[in-house]
Formats: structure tokens, C-alpha cells, sequence
């Protein structure tokens, strides 16, 4: 039987075609509020001037309420705005301005940025005035630059490389992020007792501070202030909503402000009493950390477990009705939408545009019993996102042996609507494999989040850097890692040295040779990866302080350590690996085609490579038609994928810093395959230069032959328990294949097999190559086509060609 939708009201509807139109209206104002405290509190330890600041900026802002709005909260001076955070750094946005090459002046007064390197920005002459008159400030007083001033002996040989991610400077553009806050805990205690528990501290310990007292005393200090930021903001907002009913001519709308005002007011100290509270809870205290940094990837978490004991209590109190909910899900995921902020399209490349990475998780078990945890607001989560069509956030449905059949159901039908939407996630293999990698207590292992693009996480009570300290996500192209340990040290795609001098391939006499380059190779520039890491970290715990996110995290108010310092209950950081079966398939061509069968010399295959195939065309195609490749269910392909991800498994288990004793692996990534692709050299998997490397755990693009099955097979080669960074696995399904409910019953039972076999997550692009095409050809037809990248997903004609293309490259499976 078919899943029946609600309704959607008339002014959600209207929300999501402003959203769906979105344009970024950037503004000064942020800027402005941040440089005059600056000034203001120019001599105060950063641990005090963050929290300092922050008060400056939420109790200034702009606090709009617009007249279709259920939930309030904005990060800039429009309904669909972004202010800038310069104390990172906005010298892209600088720079471009100077000249205005990428901004063109439109009809409606304002100038506007449509290039697809980033989301269309708008911005006026005034704002564009008062925003560059800050510029000389921020020329020496960036965060960024204390992390660029200095580094360890060598790095900058390395870095030449061109193969760490965070390029040749140490750069920390974004603070780290990528966590689930302690929204929980935010609308179950509200900001009046955390901060009465700072107070308490601090009373008690007056004039009497010995010891690491100090550093407690100031964290301390700056939770009360980040308290009254909050407060203060919220009252704000109370105020704008009391204000807009006032003048409201309709008696319904005029009531319902005047609520919201109410409750706005109750929420400004106090834990929430509904369910609408509670989510608008959750999008206050995003926004209050928002304006404390630029916050990347902060997931929601768990929305259906901390939401459902208000709606639940709503419900039998008679005061909300599941259609009245839905409403209220649809504008809290509507208004999550509006927190594109404007970056610089140099992370928007790796990041995609207009992707807020509020991932959602959903499901699951109830982490006290173990039993099936979902509720209605499981249900009306993914029908927010398969009625409105919408690419962000990302939802993870966490599966397990009694997940409700009506549930797969949904979420099926959700897929087949909105392509590569949700997730799915396995509680069989993520939860031990937490108790075992991260040493989780059994309850929260069972807690676990997804966030960012696929990362595991704990849920308000970890500090994981699952994607690298500051945007540092590990190594960039894998393939240029195997090709300078097959040209002895030098990356031949910039010709730098700076590796170790591994030999050519040529030199290599049997394939155990090859085998120990590329190791040694890996080993040693993933070991000066987490080097850089480890480095940045001690900095941040002194210049990137986060007192308005440690108030939520568990463990930091009772350590009375801020959560970059450590004071998290769980610590850990990691980063990722994407294209690694471009370098298994790469090795297998090099034993089949050198070493096996003696087709070719290593002379020749180095040669061909060195000329991007041109010439050797013929080799070319004997490699991708006759070498055995990952994807296949090949055992000797299989193998050596395992080999490669083993070696980098091996690795991260020796790395450690100070704050944090575990280092985690990961097989995902946003849309590195592409950006790391266009930089590196063709490989000896018949891969030519600058096309994408194979994302995230997926078989190269186009050399999977046999189908799904072989995928999972595949795939399952792999230990996935080991992976607790997080594994994505795409598989591209026409949508021809999901038209019957028998059809749907296959993908659900071919999941469910890959599951019991043993593996961790994957994800269905839902999408025709023939309807990618037509896109290209006729944008407006194909508005709202929604496709999975690998971290994240996207409108389609938002995406670069190249990033089209990409998705339009890999094989369709049939189920």
C-alpha cells in the first residue's frame, strides 16, 4: 500500500519557494558588531573575549520575524542573509569586491554573484561600503594568521606537494566544528540554570583560585556571559514577535505571535514546555552559535529522540495535532535552509553550495532498552523532506533488525523523491564498533550521530573534529600520494618534490616493490598530515576557545574545560579518504598488466601515464576492460582494496594528540573525488589526468560491471566495524527500477542482505543518466532534481559541469 502524504499548508509552501530561490543577501553587520568589540575588549584573554563578543553580536542583531513564520532565528539582516565572520577570515569576499569581476549590478539596485563556484550572493552599494571599510582592521588580526605564522621544520617541502589538504599554508579558515551540540540538553535545562551552575562555581571559589583554578574561573566566566548573550537574543526576538502582532489586522495570526512571544520569552531562560518550543529551542541556540564562529557542520543529531517527549505530552494534552506538527517540522527544516552562509568558494568546491550540513539523524534504538526507537516524528521528518523536495539537510535513517517495515517503506518512497535521501545507517556494525574503536559506554554508542558528511559521532557529549582540526580533513589526492611514490618522491602532476624517495616505477622489480613504495610513501605524508593537525590543536585550545558550544557539551560544565581544550566526555579527531579504489585499482593494473601477465613493461606503463595515455590509447583500454577492478565481486581486486584501506587503517591507529588518544579512519568525503581529481595526473588504473578520482568507498567511476550485488560483495571486503569516522557508499539506481511496490520490496530487501553482511552504510542516487543529460540541456525543466555527490546532496543545476558530469559517469544499477 502506498505511503500517503499530509497536505502541505499555504505558507510553507510559500517559505519553500523563497528558499527554493534562494539568494544570499550578505550584509556588514556582523562585521560592524564584531570589529567594535574587538576594539572594545582588545587586551581580554580569548577564552573571555569570545564570550565578551559573542554578547556584543546577539544582543545587537537584527532580529527579524517575517510574517509567514512559525520559526524564528536569522544569521544575517534578510530573511535569506549571511553576515561574515572576518576574525576567520573574509578575504575572499575582499578581494572579489575590489574589482567586482564575478558581481554584476541587476535592475533590483543590488549587485549580485551568480557563479556556481558558490550560492548566488546579493549584496548593496551601502553594505558593500561599510564592509570594506573594515578590511584595513582585519588585515593582522585573523585567527587564521596566528596558525599561518609559524610551523614545524619541513612542512613547507611538503606542503609544496601539493597533497595535503590544507594546501602550502597552515591556513584555519573555519573553526572545527562538524559535532552534534547539546540541543538536548539546551531545551531539557534551559540558559538560566546552566548559567546558575557557572555562577555557583564562581561564588564559591572567590578570592580563593589556586591551581588550574584560573583556567576554570574563566571558562566559567565565559559560560555566564555566553548565558546572557542567549537570554538576551531570545528576549529580543520575544519583543519583534510581540511587536509584529500589535499591529497584525488578523485575529488568528495577531494570537499566534503573541504565543510565540510568550513562549520566545519563557525560552530566553527557561526549558521548553512543547514541542514548538523545543524546536524553536534548537534554532536559537544554532543561531547564538553561529555568532559566535563560523560553526561548520553543527547536525542536529538526534531530532526525533529529544522532540518526541513534547510532542508526545503535546498530544495527550490535546494542545497540538500531528498535522500541526508536521507544520512545525516543515518550517524548522525550512528555516535550517536559510543558514547558507557565505563562504568562500574554495571550501564551497569541496563542500558544495548551499549545503548548511545540519544532518539530521533519525531511528534507531532507544539507547537505554536497545529497542526500535522511532516515533511519529521519525515519520514526519522524512515526509518534510520527500513533500518539499529538499536536498538539505542531510537525513540518516539509522537501521536496525526491527526497524518498523512502514518505516523502510517511507523511506524508500523519500529516496525514490528526493534522490540519495535518507542515509542509511547500520546500528549492528556503527554501535560496537564505537564501544570497540572510541571506548563508548554501550548507552551512548547507541546514542550515535551522523553529521557532516557521514561522520559517527556522539550526540552532545563529543568533541570528534571528525573531518580534521579547522578544516584540516587529512590527505588530499590519494592518487597523487600513489603516483609521487612511483616517481621517487616527486608528485608528477606539479613536479614538487618533498616526498621520500621511493624509486621510480620502472626501477621496481617485482610487484612487493610497488607495494612498499606506496606504503612508505603513505605512511610517511599521512603521519605529517596529523602532524599539521596536531599542531593546530595546541593553538586552538589557546585562540579558538568556544564557550557558547561547551555549555551544551557534556563534561565541559562539570570539568570546567572548554571543549577545545578537552573538556568533552568523549575526544577524538580523524579525516578522510576518498579515492582510495583509484589507487587498488591503480595497483592491480600495475601487477596484472607488469608483473602477471607481462602485457606491458613498468616502463611502458610509466611512460604511458607521464603522457596522459596519449599514444598508448590501446594499453589504456586493455586496463579498463581486462584488468580485474574493485566493484566486481573479484577476490584479487577485492583484496587489494582491502590491502590499501587496511594501510590506512594501520596508520591512524598510531596517531594521537594531546587532547585526544584516537585518531579515526574514515572512507567518505564531501566532493574531494572531483576537486582532488582535477589536480592530479593520470594513473595507472587507465585514469586520465584531471578526471575524478573514485569517491569515498564507491568502485571507480564506470568500472563496476556486475551489478549491485557485486557492490555490496565488494564492499564487504572491507572490515566496515573499523571504520568509526564514518563509510559512504553510492550506488546510482534508475528510476525505472522503483515504479512497483515489488520494486521497492527489492531495494529493501537487497539493503537489508548488504546489512547482514556486514555493512555500514549506503546511499541511492535515484536518478536516470538520460535525465542528467537533459538537465544540462534544459535547466528550468529539471528545477527541483535533487542527486547525492558523495557528502552531500544537491540541486542538480546548481552543481558545476564537472560535478554533473561526475554523477552522470557512474554506472546505473538495476534492482
Amino acid at each position: 500500500m502506498m505511503y500517503e502524504f499530509r497536505p502541505v499548508t499555504k505558507r510553507i509552501n510559500q517559505m519553500r519557494q523563497l528558499v527554493r530561490d534562494r539568494v544570499i543577501a550578505v550584509d556588514a553587520q556582523r562585521v560592524e558588531l564584531i570589529t567594535g568589540a574587538y576594539q572594545k575588549y582588545d587586551k581580554v584573554p580569548p577564552s573571555i573575549k569570545t564570550a565578551l563578543v559573542t554578547h556584543e553580536i546577539c544582543t545587537k542583531m537584527t532580529t527579524r520575524v517575517e510574517d509567514f513564520e512559525l520559526i524564528v532565528g536569522n544569521i544575517g539582516k534578510a530573511f535569506l542573509g549571511s553576515g561574515m565572520w572576518p576574525e576567520w577570515d573574509a578575504s575572499w569576499l575582499w578581494n572579489e569586491l575590489e574589482d567586482k569581476a564575478l558581481w554584476e549590478y541587476w535592475d533590483d539596485g543590488l549587485y549580485h554573484r551568480t557563479d556556481k563556484s558558490g550560492v548566488h550572493l546579493s549584496m548593496s552599494e551601502d553594505e558593500i561600503k561599510r564592509f570594506m571599510s573594515y578590511q584595513d582592521f582585519w588585515k593582522d588580526k585573523t585567527i587564521t594568521q596566528y596558525f599561518d605564522s609559524w610551523g614545524p621544520d619541513g612542512f613547507e617541502e611538503v606542503a609544496g606537494l601539493g597533497i595535503l589538504e590544507m594546501g602550502e599554508k597552515m591556513r584555519a579558515p573555519i573553526h572545527t566544528g562538524h559535532l552534534v551540540a547539546g540541543y538536548e540538553k539546551i531545551i531539557n535545562k534551559g540558559y538560566g540554570r546552566i548559567r546558575s551552575e557557572a555562577k555557583h562555581w564562581i561564588d564559591a571559589h572567590k578570592g580563593n583560585l589556586m591551581g588550574d583554578d584560573v583556567e576554570k574561573y574563566m571558562f566559567y566566566k565565559s559560560a555566564v556571559i555566553v548565558c546572557d548573550a542567549a537570554t538576551g537574543m531570545i528576549k529580543n526576538y520575544a519583543k519583534a514577535c510581540a511587536l509584529k502582532a500589535k499591529d497584525c489586522p488578523d485575529a488568528s495570526r495577531k494570537a499566534e505571535l503573541k504565543k510565540m512571544a510568550d513562549g520566545l520569552l519563557w525560552l530566553s531562560e527557561n526549558p521548553a514546555r512543547t514541542f514548538w518550543e523545543a524546536c524553536q529551542g534548537v534554532i536559537l541556540y544554532q543561531v547564538l552559535l553561529y555568532m559566535e564562529a563560523r560553526h561548520p557542520a553543527l547536525a542536529f543529531g538526534r531530532f526525533d529522540q529529544y522532540t518526541w517527549p513534547f510532542l508526545e505530552a503535546d498530544l495527550k494534552e490535546n494542545r497540538l495535532t500531528l498535522e500541526a506538527a508536521q507544520e512545525i517540522v516543515d518550517a524548522f527544516f525550512l528555516k535550517s535552509n536559510c543558514f547558507y552562509r557565505a563562504s568562500n568558494p574554495r571550501i564551497a568546491a569541496y563542500t558544495g553550495v548551499g549545503v548548511t550540513y545540519h544532518h539530521t539523524t533519525i531511528g534507531g534504538v532507544n539507547k537505554i532498552t536497545g529497542d526500535d526507537a522511532s516515533n511519529p516524528v521519525t515519520y514526519v521528518v522524512l515526509e518534510t523532506l520527500a513533500r518539499l523536495s529538499l536536498h538539505d539537510p542531510t537525513v540518516s535513517l539509522r537501521i536496525h533488525k526491527d526497524t518498523p517495515e512502514k518505516l523502510w517503506d517511507l523511506a524508500i518512497e523519500t529516496t525514490r523523491r528526493v534522490g540519495g535521501l535518507p542515509l542509511f545507517q547500520n546500528d549492528a556494525i556503527i554501535i560496537p564498533g564505537l564501544v570497540k574503536e572510541l571506548n563508548m559506554t554501550l548507552q551512548d554508542a547507541r546514542d550515535y550521530s551522523i553529521i557532516g558528511c557521514q561522520e559517527i559521532v556522539g550526540s552532545g557529549n563529543d568533541y570528534p573534529a571528525g573531518n580534521g582540526l579547522h578544516g584540516k580533513a587529512g590527505l588530499g589526492s590519494h592518487g597523487n600520494v600513489l603516483l609521487t611514490a612511483l616517481n621517487n618522491g616527486t608528485n608528477p602532476s606539479n613536479g614538487k618534490s618533498g616526498g621520500l624517495e621511493t624509486g621510480y616505477l620502472y626501477e621496481m622489480k617485482s610487484f612487493d616493490e610497488v607495494k612498499a613504495a606506496y606504503k612508505k610513501q603513505f605512511d610517511y605524508l599521512h603521519k605529517w598530515s596529523v602532524t599539521i593537525q596536531n599542531y593546530v590543536e595546541n593553538l586552538s585550545e589557546f585562540y579558538a576557545p568556544s564557550p557558547a558550544l561547551s555549555i551544551s557539551i557534556e563534561g565541559c560544565m562539570a570539568s570546567g574545560k572548554d571543549c577545545a581544550a578537552g573538556g568533552a566526555k568523549y575526544n577524538s579527531y580523524g579525516g578522510t579518504a576518498t579515492g582510495l579504489a583509484t589507487v587498488s585499482d591503480s595497483l592491480m593494473a600495475i601487477k596484472y598488466m607488469v608483473f602477471d601477465q607481462e602485457i606491458c613493461t613498468a616502463k611502458e606503463l610509466y611512460d604511458a601515464m607521464m603522457a596522459d595515455w596519449k599514444g598508448y590509447e590501446v594499453l589504456q583500454q586493455q586496463i579498463l576492460n581486462e584488468v580485474p577492478h574493485y566493484g566486481n565481486d573479484d577476490n584479487d581486486a577485492d583484496e587489494m582494496m582491502r590491502w590499501v584501506t587496511d594501510i590506512y587503517y594501520d596508520n591512524c591507529k598510531e596517531c594521537y594528540s594531546k587532547r585526544s588518544k584516537v585518531y579515526k579512519a574514515g572512507l567518505y568525503g564531501a566532493a574531494q573525488h572531483v576537486v582532488q581529481g582535477a589536480v592530479t595526473d593520470a594513473t595507472p588504473d587507465g585514469r586520465n589526468a584531471g578526471q575524478p578520482l573514485a569517491d569515498a568507498m564507491s568502485p571507480g567511476q564506470g568500472r563496476d560491471k556486475n551489478g549491485p550485488t557485486a557492490i555490496y560483495n565488494s564492499a564487504c571486503h572491507i572490515d566496515h566495524g573499523k571504520y568509526m569516522d564514518g563509510i559512504a557508499l553510492n550506488l546510482k539506481v534508475h528510476p525505472s527500477s522503483l515504479q512497483t511496490q515489488g520494486a521497492k520490496k527489492a531495494l529493501l530487501n537487497m539493503t537489508k542482505a548488504y546489512f547482514e553482511k556486514g555493512g555500514m552504510e549506503v546511499q541511492y542516487n535515484v536518478v536516470s543518466t538520460e535525465a542528467m543529460r537533459a538537465a544540462q540541456k534544459d535547466p528550468a525543466a529539471y528545477r527541483d532534481l535533487v542527486v547525492r555527490i558523495a557528502g552531500y546532496s544537491a540541486y542538480f543545476n546548481e552543481l558545476s559541469e564537472a560535478m554533473q558530469n561526475d554523477v552522470i559517469s557512474r554506472n546505473e544499477v538495476e534492482v
